[in-house]
């Protein structure tokens, strides 16, 4: 109050010296004791004229004697102001983090966003107030009372180059404050996209199959593995470098690096690249005659039919096919039975690869089986068995051909009088009737694997009384 009457009495005593200094307006001339002053065509003009003009000259004297009044008084006076800065970005207090993380705890989250910022008031005097900037202002949280993992509310507290701050906003910021824990992670490697047609890669290497982790306990529980991706679109050579890790969860969502306290490496991933092209096999048995008459080779079947191979464009354009060591059956073809033989390649460069799966060691499966024949007797007579004294039998042939066909071991010495063709009457009354044909060994032998067949399958037989 008593400043408030100080500044009007000041104002009052400047208003009277001012007022003093520009008067400049004639006075009346019937005042006593005033001189009337001439000024030309302005006496001729109607009173009411000069009253308007009289008070615009008053009002902009007045404006004018209020602003260097007030202005007077503020310089004077200077008094304080208040000025709000918003945006003012938010950081730990000097050590407060290191500090922290030496107790083995960190806060949780990305710390841009966690920190924030916040508005500050400050006041200063009017003379400074309008210097007041951003970058004036530090505004800081302490966590040196933080001792164990948990939630916390951390007062934002703020200071000012200029003036004094006299409020923040917000005033506390809650911080997720977690474990620091360490965990190594499994390392793979993905492919993208594909090599160009005719090309192939062997297995990327890496100079690491693990990388070791550090950050909150909650994000590192959430790590499956981390990842390089080669990116084989257009790849034509082989390559050796240097390739981040990707951090992925169990849900193969990628994790930023801002989770971990320890900067994501990277992994040096080496793969041979080369051009490829399938070749046929040839190999030889040398003594297939070997085989004793009796059997045969039933089948031959390579393990796979062609072979995959990489090598320079050069060194590829010289190979057509790969030939094996020939191979001899002597000694194993006595019996009838399946043999495998590893065949080997002798042709192949050495700086060559088989690719896909694809091995030196060949495998020809050989089968060994009996030697199938086949033989036709012709004219062989019919049997007709269990026929009736009372009739007279008349058949429309009594004799078929017949084909036997089995193993050569079997079928040696075998003649067409070891089968009887027969038909069985069955003591049928007058009629005709189509018996069918039948065989059946002689001395109850049994054909085994042989296979009999007639040229005929039945025989039409007319029956009459005699």
């Amino acid at each position: 109050m008593e400043q408030q009457n100080a500044e009007k009495r000041t104002e009052s005593k400047l208003a009277g010296r001012l007022a003093g200094m520009f008067s400049v307006f004639p006075r009346r001339a019937d005042e006593p004791g005033q001189t009337v002053i001439d000024v030309g065509q302005e006496t001729q003009q109607p009173k009411k004229t000069r009253r308007i003009v009289r008070s615009i000259l008053y009002a902009v004297i007045s404006l004018l004697l209020a602003m260097i009044i007030w202005g007077y008084v503020l310089m004077d006076q200077n008094p304080d102001r208040e000025k709000t800065i918003t945006g003012v970005t938010t950081y730990f207090a000097s050590g407060a983090e290191s500090d922290l993380n030496a107790r083995k705890l960190m806060v949780y989250g990305d710390l841009e966003e966690v920190l924030g910022q916040v508005a500050v008031t400050v006041s200063a005097p009017l003379t400074e107030i309008s210097k007041i900037q951003e970058n004036n202002i530090t505004a800081t949280v302490d966590v040196k009372d933080v001792h164990a993992a948990g939630t916390y509310e951390i007062e934002v507290k703020a200071t000012s180059t200029i003036g004094t701050v006299v409020a923040v906003e917000p005033d506390h910021i809650t911080l997720v404050v977690d474990d620091i824990t360490s965990r190594s992670v499994p390392v793979s490697c993905r492919f993208i996209g594909e090599l160009p047609e005719g090309y192939w890669n062997d297995d990327p290497k890496l100079s690491s199959d693990t990388t070791m982790l550090q950050g909150a306990k909650t994000d590192l529980d959430k790590v499956s593995e981390a990842v390089c991706y080669v990116d084989l679109n257009g790849l034509t050579t082989s390559f050796n470098r240097s390739i981040p890790l990707v951090i992925l969860d169990e849900n193969e969502r990628e994790l930023t690096s801002s989770m971990f306290k320890s900067v994501i490496p990277a992994v040096t991933v080496s793969m041979t690249v080369l051009p490829h092209k399938h070749v046929n096999i040839e190999y030889e048995i040398t003594d297939r005659d070997s085989v004793p008459d009796l059997y045969e080779i039933q089948s031959e079947m390579l393990s796979v039919g062609s072979l995959d191979i990489a090598a320079d464009p050069d060194t590829l354009a010289g190979v057509d096919s790969v030939i094996a060591q020939p191979i001899s059956i002597a000694g194993i073809a006595e019996k009838p039975g399946e043999y495998a033989f590893s065949l080997t390649m002798t042709n192949i460069p050495p700086n060559a690869r088989l690719v896909n799966g694809s091995d030196r060691n060949v495998q020809l499966k050989i089968s060994i089986a009996d030697r199938i024949v086949t033989e036709t007797f012709e004219d062989v007579p019919i049997t007709f068995m269990n026929g009736a004294s009372l009739f007279v039998y008349e058949y429309e042939f009594d004799k078929v051909d017949m084909t036997v066909s089995g193993p050569a071991r079997l079928m040696n010495g075998f003649v067409s009088a070891d089968v009887v063709v027969c038909v069985n009457l069955q003591q049928r009354g007058v009629g005709q009737y189509d018996f069918m044909l039948e065989t059946k060994p002689v001395d109850n032998d049994t054909f085994g694997d042989l296979d009999i067949s007639l040229s005929k399958q039945t025989v039409h037989v007319i029956v009459t009384t005699k």
